[in-house]
């Protein structure tokens, strides 16, 4: 006698695979006159973190390069990454490396200002947190940034809401 064959074409369990790495990922804008360096103390005294300097600084290629300075801090205790970044830069290094006349000018590479995310070109900074959780307390962090002095403007801004090409300028 034979045992009655199973029917291995049945599904007793689905389980459902969700790779999208924009949830792990919270962006903050931030507004403020200070420069790159106090905004930086201010963070780590705030937040007890730790930012260092990122050299070589974040470059982007666009009419010539732009340079802009950022700052990271790798939480090994709770797995995060921490990147503090500039939104503006004033620097810009023409890609047009033909020899100039004494006082001939170089339009492009002169008085540009160019943006890492252009849609918020009135942000200053922006703050990325990544490999966050569904417990990371984003209205905490907000109401601990907006006690730091002579920060004006704080929000979280979503990753979604931006355009294919700022969100390639975000991958460090």
């Amino acid at each position: 006698m034979n045992p009655p064959k199973k029917n291995t074409n049945e599904i007793l369990y689905k389980l459902e695979l969700s790779d999208d790495d924009k949830d792990d990922i919270i962006l903050i804008a931030i507004k403020s006159n200070m420069p790159d360096y106090k905004i930086a103390y201010h963070l780590n005294r705030h937040l007890n973190i730790k930012f260092c300097k990122v050299i070589p600084e974040i470059s982007v290629e666009d009419k010539g390069t732009s340079y802009f300075r950022s700052f990271k801090y790798e939480d090994e205790k709770n797995y995060l990454v921490w990147r503090l970044f500039e939104n503006k830069s004033c620097y810009t290094e023409n890609i047009n490396h033909g020899t100039l006349a004494l006082f001939e000018k170089n339009e492009e590479a002169l008085g540009t200002t160019n943006y890492l995310i252009p849609e918020w070109r009135t942000i200053d900074y922006f703050l990325l947190i990544e490999n966050t959780d569904f417990l990371f307390d984003t209205e905490s962090l907000l109401e601990r940034i907006q006690n730091i002095p002579n920060i004006s403007t704080q929000f979280e801004v979503a990753i979604d809401s931006l355009n294919i090409k700022s969100q390639k300028n975000l991958i460090f």
